[in-house]
C-alpha cells in the first residue's frame, strides 16, 4: 500500500495545526507528575470485614467515613460503590445516600454499611488509601502494579520511537496518556473523501479497580481533532495470587509484577510504531469509509454500546449538520458515524467521558 501525498499548502496548514496541538502538551507535564506522585503514595491494607472479624466502624460525621487501624478515614464515592457491590447493596442507591446533601441520607448510608459489615460472612479486602481517603475496596487477590513506573516506561519508549506527547488525563480513579507520531497521513475513503490522520498509542490504568491496564492503538483526525481508540494491544486485569496479611511480604511480588508489565509495555510500543501498524490503521479507515449503513438503525443501537440518551441526541444533530469541520462528510458509512460519535465526545467537555466515547466508536470499527 502506498501512502498518498498531500498538496504542499494543505500539508503545511494541517501540520501547523498538529504542531500547535502538540505544543500545548507541555502544559500537561504537571498532570503526569501528579499521576506519578499519587501512584507512589498509595497505602495498602489487607483488612478482614464481617461478623467474625474485628469491628470496622462506619459513621457519617459530615461525610461517610470508616475507622480501622486506629484511624478514621474518608471514603471516596468510587469506594462506596465497591462496598455496595461487595455487600449486596444497590450501588447507585448507596452512592447517592453517601454523598447526599441531607444528614439523614449520610446516616442511612453509614448504618447500612455497619449492618452489612457486622452481619455478613467475614472476608478479606484490600483497602487502598491516599491522603486519608479510602479510594479502592478490592479483592485480596488484586494484583498491585506501580502505575508510575509503567507509565514512565511507556513515555520513554514512545519518545524513543519519535512519538510526541499529545495529551493526558487525570481523574480521581483513572488516568490516561496519549502519544502520536506527528506526521499527517492522508487516507482516501470511498464515500467520505480524504481524511487526514495522525496515529499513536494510549495507555490507561486505575490503581483502584476502575479498569484494567490497557495500551490501545489511537488515531486522530487532524481537521477536527477527533480521537479514537481501536485495538487493545495490552489488556491486563488486576488479578493475581491471594495477598498475605502483612503486605511487606508481598513487596517483592509487587515489584516483579510491575517490572514485567513495564517490560511488556516497552516491547508493545516498539512494535506498534512500525510500518505494518500504520498500514493496518489506514486499511481499517478505508474499510469503514466504504461500508454503507442504515444510519437510523445504527444510531438506535448505540445505547446498547454505552452511549447515553443525551449523547445520542447530540449525535443526530451533528450528523444532520454534516459539517466537514467536525470530521463529518459524505455518505452514511461506519466512518461517518464514528466521527460524529467522537465529535460528541469533544463537545461533552468531560475528558473522561470523551475517552469512553472514543472507545465505543473504536468498537464499531473493530466489528468490520
Amino acid at each position: 500500500m502506498e501512502i498518498q501525498t498531500i498538496d504542499p499548502t494543505e500539508k503545511s496548514i494541517l501540520q501547523e495545526k498538529i504542531t500547535r496541538k502538540l505544543s500545548n502538551a507541555s502544559d500537561k507535564m504537571p498532570i503526569i507528575q501528579k499521576i506519578q506522585d499519587e501512584s507512589n503514595n498509595i497505602t495498602d491494607y489487607v483488612v478482614p470485614i464481617g461478623k467474625d472479624s474485628p469491628i470496622i466502624n462506619f459513621n457519617s460525621n459530615g461525610v461517610v467515613k470508616m475507622q480501622f487501624e486506629n484511624a478514621e478515614r474518608n471514603i471516596h464515592r468510587h469506594a462506596i460503590g465497591q462496598f455496595a457491590d461487595k455487600f449486596g447493596i444497590p450501588t447507585t442507591y448507596l452512592k447517592n445516600l453517601a454523598t447526599g446533601k441531607e444528614q439523614w441520607e449520610r446516616d442511612l448510608a453509614s448504618n447500612l454499611l455497619n449492618e452489612h459489615s457486622t452481619n455478613n460472612e467475614s472476608k478479606r479486602y484490600l483497602l487502598r488509601e491516599l491522603n486519608g481517603e479510602v479510594k479502592g475496596v478490592l479483592s485480596d487477590k488484586y494484583r498491585r502494579l506501580n502505575t508510575a513506573e509503567i507509565y514512565a516506561e511507556f513515555f520513554n519508549a514512545c519518545v524513543d520511537q519519535g512519538a510526541k506527547l499529545l495529551d493526558c488525563c487525570y481523574d480521581s480513579t483513572r488516568t490516561y496518556i496519549e502519544f502520536i507520531l506527528p506526521e499527517v497521513v492522508p487516507v482516501q475513503t470511498q464515500y467520505n473523501g480524504t481524511t487526514y490522520m495522525v496515529f499513536g498509542l494510549r495507555i490507561s490504568n486505575s490503581d483502584y479497580g476502575d479498569g484494567a491496564l490497557r495500551v490501545q492503538s489511537y488515531s486522530m483526525q487532524v481537521v477536527c481533532l477527533n480521537g479514537m481508540t481501536r485495538d487493545n494491544l495490552i489488556r491486563q486485569v488486576h488479578l493475581g495470587k491471594k495477598l498475605p496479611d502483612n503486605l511487606i511480604l508481598s513487596n517483592e511480588t509487587y515489584k516483579l509484577d510491575t517490572e514485567t508489565q513495564a517490560s511488556l509495555v516497552r516491547d508493545i510500543v516498539k512494535s506498534a510504531f512500525d510500518s505494518s501498524y500504520l498500514f493496518n490503521e489506514i486499511q481499517n479507515i478505508e474499510k469503514a469509509g466504504s461500508k454503507l449503513i442504515n444510519l437510523d438503525h445504527e444510531v438506535k443501537l448505540l445505547p446498547k454500546l454505552g452511549m447515553r440518551k443525551e449523547e445520542v441526541k447530540s449525535l443526530t444533530d451533528i450528523l444532520s449538520d454534516n459539517n466537514p469541520e467536525h470530521g463529518v462528510q459524505g455518505r452514511n458509512t461506519i466512518w461517518k458515524l464514528t466521527q460524529a460519535m467522537t465529535q460528541v465526545g469533544v463537545q461533552t467537555g468531560n475528558t473522561r467521558r470523551k475517552r469512553d466515547i472514543e472507545d465505543i466508536a473504536g468498537k464499531l470499527i473493530n466489528k468490520l
